[in-house]
């Protein structure tokens, strides 16, 4: 991954990454994107391809990408509004692994009634909460 991402200063196969260089601003190029297989790449990878800066001029692609993995840039730039960006993208995927390790549950309606059991609930659990409905 880090080879195709060297291709150019201004692209990034990490698709969190280029959703913070649009939110800030920086423009997609002309020709956005390339999907790459074969030679070591396990199924596809997209590498996006960014202008130069910002619309505005505020903002450096270069700059802003290796920023991106650079903890002591996001501690000296803590009100930045690309760390504000990466820490809300760094969350979802928290939120979201955290969702995935959860057991979910069945809900189950009978009679006007309503049990969640989860469904990794043994058939003991499972008996006792059919019962009340």
């Amino acid at each position: 991954m880090d080879a195709i991402s060297h291709l150019s200063s201004t692209a990034t196969s990490n698709t969190c990454l280029a959703a913070a260089l649009t939110a800030v601003g920086i423009p997609l190029a002309t020709k956005p994107f390339v999907r790459i297989v074969g030679d070591g790449i396990r199924g596809e990878r997209t590498l996006w391809f960014f202008e130069p800066q910002s619309h505005d001029g505020k903002f450096q692609t270069k700059e802003l990408v290796e920023a991106w993995n650079d903890d002591a840039w996001h501690l000296a730039h803590p009100e930045h509004p690309f760390a504000y960006i990466k820490c809300a993208l760094l969350n979802r995927q928290r939120l979201v692994d955290k969702v995935k390790q959860d057991v979910p549950l069945a809900c189950v309606k009978r009679r006007g009634k309503i049990a969640f059991i989860p469904l990794d609930a043994s058939p003991a659990t499972e008996d006792l909460f059919l019962k009340y409905l």
